[in-house]
C-alpha cells in the first residue's frame, strides 16, 4: 500500500517517459526496418525504397508517440484501480 502512495520526482517520471518513448521508437524503427526488408525481398524485385519507406514510418511513428507521451501530464505506471466506482457492493445480506 506505501508503494502506490509513494512521491515519485519530476526526474523520475521524466526519465521512464524518456525510456518508454527512446524503446518505443527503436521497436517501431526496428519493425519498419524488417518489414521493409521483407516487401523489398518479396514484392518489389530487391528495390531499396521499401526499406527506407518502412525505416522512415517507424521513425515518424516513434516520434509522434513520443510527442504526444512528453507533453501528457499523466504518468502511465500508475496502478489500475480494481473496483469500479460506478458499481455498488452490497455491505448486508439480503433479506430472502
Amino acid at each position: 500500500m506505501a508503494s502506490r502512495n509513494r512521491l515519485v520526482a519530476s526526474e523520475d517520471v521524466n526519465g521512464e517517459k524518456w525510456d518508454r518513448c527512446l524503446t518505443d521508437t527503436v521497436v517501431k524503427t526496428a519493425s519498419g526496418l524488417a518489414l521493409g526488408i521483407v516487401f523489398s525481398a518479396i514484392l518489389f524485385k530487391r528495390r531499396p525504397w521499401p526499406v527506407f519507406l518502412g525505416t522512415g514510418i517507424g521513425i515518424g511513428m516513434g516520434y509522434s508517440n513520443c510527442q504526444n507521451d512528453l507533453r501528457s501530464p499523466h504518468v502511465h505506471s500508475s496502478p489500475i484501480p480494481t473496483t469500479r466506482p460506478d458499481r455498488h457492493v452490497p455491505t448486508k445480506p439480503s433479506d430472502n
